[in-house]
């Protein structure tokens, strides 16, 4: 690993942000362009990034000056986003960390908003993931059909760039279409489009918990590492990432530790950010779905694996898939000795839908033949009569009968 300094170190840094980054350039210098348009006091930042091995311009950012402390940390292979991270960690010297992917831009007030919570609350992890738009910073000849279009679209209404679009189309090679006083003014938001993901967040979480997610039992899976903030403090208590290979999961593992360890969750309307679209891997998915696997066998417990319920080929949103831990809870917490059957039947079949999801299999045949039926049969009988815990029944009876 090599080690470049841009400036000396201050002795009162506030903020660190930790940026891995592998064949980004110059998406990722436009991110540190966006860094540099903050209000808040620069000289109490720094920026970490983690040059994993890239192959592009990325180690000419050191020749850049800027008014924030830089520090580019050149690994000399590839060896993945966890472990970039946690040199990142290791390097750092701000009470407050923020991770943020490398092509994800800011705006002005983006570490005044963050520096404001954490100087409300010792243990608070403030998460930016549920805004995150999309911009199209540059075409791509490899970009999917939807990214096309999408981005069709968006030019239609730009006719400055429209002759570019055309001309893309007519002979596809990588086009950048901003600079840096694209982002200092930013008119790059004339590139960038709400997602689905921020749709679904809007209505779902934000709608039913708000941003301070009053109520919401499992935050930790807003612990994306595009945008998300914590103390150095909680994450030094809590450890270091876990280095999953691939893609995925190791930023929820690291904030279900964060979560259990007592941290309090927030977000905030304006924490609103850009990420510059570029060509998707095809193995991502595969590789998140394993790394759910390693994450699922780490800890096998109930508040965790419930974020299954989603994986199900007819999926319970966030909010059902919350409210039936809650209901599971308060079963536990009125019963702490009862149900027993049904308690460890819903644990082996949460268990078995990571499993199958892991290795793509369909998600059926969940029953266990280990489980005494007739107890189960009468232990859902009395919790019928009860009539308090018919989310969490409704559910288990839905997994049953898959």
């Amino acid at each position: 690993m090599k080690i470049r300094k841009e400036r000396p170190l201050g002795r009162d840094i506030e903020i660190s942000i930790i940026i891995p980054t592998y064949n980004k350039y110059p998406k990722n210098l436009l991110t540190l362009y966006s860094i540099e348009n903050q209000q808040f006091d620069l000289s109490k930042v720094e920026v970490i990034m983690i040059d994993d091995g890239s192959t592009d311009k990325t180690r000419t950012l050191i020749g850049h000056t800027f008014p924030f402390h830089f520090k580019l940390l050149r690994n000399i292979q590839n060896i993945g986003r966890p472990t970039s991270r946690n040199l990142g960690i290791k390097n750092a010297n701000g009470k407050i960390l923020i991770f943020l992917d490398a092509e994800i831009i800011v705006q002005p007030d983006f570490l005044s908003i963050h520096h404001h919570y954490h100087s409300k609350h010792p243990n608070m992890v403030v998460t930016g993931v549920m805004s995150i738009r999309r911009l199209y910073s540059a075409l791509y000849p490899d970009f999917s059909e939807g990214q096309l279009q999408e981005c069709r679209e968006i030019i239609q209404n730009l006719p400055e760039l429209k002759a570019k679009f055309d001309a893309f189309e007519k002979k596809p090679q990588k086009l950048l279409l901003l600079n840096k006083h694209h982002i200092s003014s930013e008119k790059y938001k004339r590139l960038s489009t709400i997602t689905p993901y921020e749709k679904f967040y809007n209505r779902v979480i934000i709608a039913n918990y708000g941003y301070e997610l009053r109520g919401y039992r499992i935050p930790w899976q807003l612990f994306g590492t595009g945008h998300v903030s914590v103390s150095k403090k909680a994450i030094e208590q809590a450890g270091l990432f876990s280095e999953y290979p691939g893609y995925g999961w190791d930023d929820l593992e690291m904030g279900y530790r964060l979560y259990k360890n007592g941290a309090v969750f927030t977000s905030d309307e304006r924490l609103v950010s850009y990420h510059q679209e570029h060509p998707i891997a095809k193995t991502i998915r595969d590789e998140s779905k394993e790394n759910y696997f390693r994450f699922q066998e780490t800890y096998k417990e109930i508040g965790q694996m419930i974020i299954s319920l989603t994986f199900l080929p007819v999926p319970f949103n966030l909010h059902k898939t919350n409210q039936i831990l809650i209901n599971y809870h308060a079963l536990c917490k009125q019963f702490p000795d009862s149900y027993k059957s049904i308690k460890q039947y819903f644990h082996r079949m949460l268990r078995k839908i990571g499993r199958l999801y892991s290795q793509n299999k369909s998600i059926t045949h969940l029953s266990d033949k280990k489980i005494n039926k007739d107890a189960l049969s009468n232990e859902k009988q009395q919790l019928r009569k009860l009539k308090r815990y018919q989310m969490f029944l409704k559910c288990f009876e839905t997994l049953e009968r898959l």
